[in-house]
């Protein structure tokens, strides 16, 4: 597991100072400045001006409000916030998360924003309300840094799974997406293909992005063309993978090989494939990215980019425990490794 700089690079100019920072200007330990803040008497008047100078010249605001609030929070209850609880591959981490939270005494209650932010809105102020520890949030398209800050100053950790907002500082644990994307591509490549498409996934979130690039670091490495009809985004579901498929090969019949934002998406090119009389793994070479369970059980079966969806619970519930127990701990970036799953779905290009 690689912990890397994201691909929206934050703006330095709004990074929080924490209590980290103050101990380390001061040159104290946390726990000496944690106690000045309280107003505890075993804290000498020398060392207490220290700190309180250190607070003043770098800008430090203690929030009297989200401390007091965290004393009453229940840590055994944990809201999760997902873009959909039906989809496959959030039904799949969702089951993973249930497992660790209750393992850990964490009962985590499931919700699912339904990618609107009025929904997300309503439900974070819900969880709020109901006292949660923390919160694990897939951000819904549109959210902003300012959203997320917001939940943080009034005390409520929180982890950023699968998706991250725009130039934000914000823990998050993430997919190795680039590097999935081109390890699918090099293959397609190496199997001798040259019109190779990619197709699915919104351009307003971070995850599309980055299996774009991966696509293209690719195909530039190969010198391969990449006309604009090559790249097809489009929200994922079966339907999308079928109007995908129709759409780039309307635009360029010479197009061999598919790369899918995600499983759901390949389900839809292979459905078309059969309506319009195409074999995958002869005709066309199709590769997803999930690694869902039915995957391997398509016809032919899908070569796709597993990702372990007990990785991203295990690493979710790490982090957001850890902001539990201490909310100025330094913000953690995790990105999960992927592997290319090679099945039947891929084959080089006729000729």
């Amino acid at each position: 597991m690689s912990i890397v700089r994201p691909w929206n690079v934050p703006n330095q100019n709004h990074k929080r100072v924490t209590l980290h920072d103050v101990a380390r200007h001061v040159g104290v330990s946390k726990s000496t400045v944690s106690l000045v803040l309280q107003d505890s008497p075993s804290v000498s008047d020398k060392t207490r001006e220290r700190v309180l100078r250190g607070i003043d010249e770098i800008g430090y605001v203690y929030n009297r409000k989200a401390a007091a609030l965290r004393q009453h929070q229940q840590d055994g209850l944990m809201g999760v916030i997902v873009n959909g609880l039906n989809t496959p591959y959030s039904g799949e981490i969702l089951n993973q998360l249930e497992q660790v939270a209750l393992a850990g005494g964490i009962v985590p209650m499931f919700a699912s924003s339904g990618e609107r932010l009025e929904q997300q809105e309503k439900l974070v102020r819900l969880y709020m309300e109901h006292k949660v520890a923390g919160f694990i949030l897939c951000p819904v398209p549109g959210t902003t840094s300012s959203v997320l800050d917001k939940i943080w100053r009034n005390g409520f950790p929180l982890v950023q799974l699968m998706r991250e907002v725009p130039f934000g500082q914000f823990p998050a644990v993430v997919a190795d997406n680039r590097a999935g994307t081109y390890a699918a591509t090099r293959h397609l490549i190496g199997l001798g293909h040259k019109h190779i498409a990619f197709v699915g996934g919104r351009e307003d979130i971070s995850d599309y992005h980055e299996r774009v690039a991966g696509y293209r670091d690719a195909m530039n490495e190969a010198r391969l063309s990449m006309p604009s009809g090559y790249v097809y985004p489009i929200p994922q579901s079966r339907a999308a993978g079928r109007q995908a498929l129709k759409a780039v090969l309307d635009y360029d019949a010479r197009i061999s090989a598919v790369v899918c934002f995600s499983d759901l998406m390949a389900y839809g090119v292979l459905s078309m494939s059969r309506e319009l009389g195409i074999t995958v793994g002869r005709d066309l070479a199709v590769v997803g990215f999930d690694d869902l369970v039915d995957s391997r059980l398509t016809y032919p079966a899908l070569t796709t980019v597993r990702v372990s969806t007990a990785d991203f619970a295990r690493s979710a519930m790490e982090l957001l425990q850890l902001y539990i127990r201490d909310q100025q701990a330094p913000l953690e970036r995790r990105v999960l490794p992927v592997t290319l799953v090679t099945r039947e779905s891929c084959g080089a290009p006729q000729s």
